[in-house]
């Protein structure tokens, strides 16, 4: 069952209003996120290397929050971060926090990421989503973390396996043939991996028979 909702019915949607200035070795407070560097959190950058501060003039924004660059909306390469903490936010982005008793937080993350807003940042209120259960939100949510997670450590398994014959003799050519299945698994994964995005936000999941 898939209840329809406009992103602002589920979601309070905030951009700051103001920027501070910050020094470099800035330490004190909580994290400050710009556009700047909201390309090097998406890109698997350590929030806790951000200036920090303390100012009550800023949007301050809670964990869970989802963050996008205004400049990005619209553009091919988007950028959308998902905090674990609160963070503040600089004027040139838009935080998206969403009402967790309605929609998870993971959940409208991997949708943002499939959807890849196309309008002006002013217009993500007009977004439309089709939301399932918590329960089907939750096993979704884990299912596309677990898949990205693959994807994301893909290089590095694959480094692994190809330096066994370093360390074990006459393992060469087992390792060969490891690392094609290997490789030949993780294109199939990439390709359930964006199938599964369409199936879930276009609602075709919930139409197919069981």
């Amino acid at each position: 069952m898939l209840e329809r909702y406009r992103l602002d019915e589920i979601a309070l949607i905030v951009a700051s209003l103001t920027t501070p200035h910050i020094s470099n070795d800035s330490n004190i407070g909580q994290p400050f996120v710009t556009a700047k560097n909201l390309n090097w959190l998406a890109l698997d950058g350590d929030i806790h290397q951000l200036p920090k501060i303390n100012d009550t003039k800023c949007a301050k924004v809670p964990a869970k929050t989802i963050i996008l660059a205004k400049n990005d909306v619209g553009q091919a390469k988007k950028y959308i971060f998902q905090c674990e903490q609160e963070v503040y936010i600089a004027n040139d982005l838009v935080a998206i926090i969403p009402n967790e008793s309605i929609i998870l937080s993971d959940y409208l993350y991997f949708f943002l990421h499939w959807y890849q807003p196309t309008s002006d940042w002013t217009r993500l209120h007009h977004i439309m989503l089709d939301i399932p259960t918590m329960e089907v939100q939750a096993n979704i949510a884990q299912l596309l973390k677990t898949s990205q997670l693959l994807l994301k450590n893909k290089h590095t398994l694959l480094a692994v396996v190809e330096e066994l014959p370093l360390h074990i003799q006459n393992i060469a050519k087992q390792t060969e043939q490891h690392t094609s299945h290997l490789n030949y698994g993780f294109d199939r994964l990439q390709t359930f991996y964006q199938v599964a995005l369409h199936k879930i936000f276009t609602g075709e999941l919930y139409q197919m028979k069981p």
